[in-house]
């Protein structure tokens, strides 16, 4: 399938990229239908872009690559967790609010996505866990720092 974004151009995508969010995002519930976008050049970060709106698109990342400790606690009505389906299939993005110095990108790990892999479907939960931020940095200040040091 072809899709004309604002942000990307042209973008050929699978029905297999495709990701529906029946309640919609926090913020923007009127959008259910995404896909996601593997770009090289941000990889192994995804993009999860809009198919309602070509101006619309989320940097994600899997939190446990960057966060080795983050744990999920999910407590959800047992009829939430039988929609989500087998847990094999579920994967967890965080959000990335992207930095005009990306070194300092942090990730929302209070709401996480959980994507069924195998159902193409998807939810935003918001976490009851005050060791949680929705600007948890990205990367490691011993990371950035270090880079700093390099650019010098």
């Amino acid at each position: 399938m072809i899709f004309n974004s604002e942000r990307f151009g042209r973008v050929e995508y699978t029905e297999q990229d495709v990701v529906r969010f029946p309640q919609g995002l926090v913020g923007f519930p009127d959008m259910t239908c995404f896909f996601i976008h593997r770009d090289e050049r941000v990889s192994p970060l995804v993009w999860l872009h809009s198919q309602d709106d070509p101006n619309l698109a989320f940097l994600l990342a899997d939190p446990f690559e960057f966060i080795p400790n983050y744990s999920l606690k999910l407590h959800l009505p047992k009829s939430v967790r039988r929609e989500m389906g087998s847990e094999e299939h579920l994967r967890v993005k965080c959000i990335v609010t992207i930095h005009p110095e990306f070194s300092k990108s942090t990730l929302n790990l209070l709401g996480p996505l959980i994507i069924n892999s195998a159902e193409q479907n998807g939810w935003q939960v918001i976490l009851d866990d005050d060791s949680l931020s929705t600007r948890h940095p990205l990367f490691p200040a011993s990371v950035v720092r270090e880079e700093s040091v390099r650019a010098i």
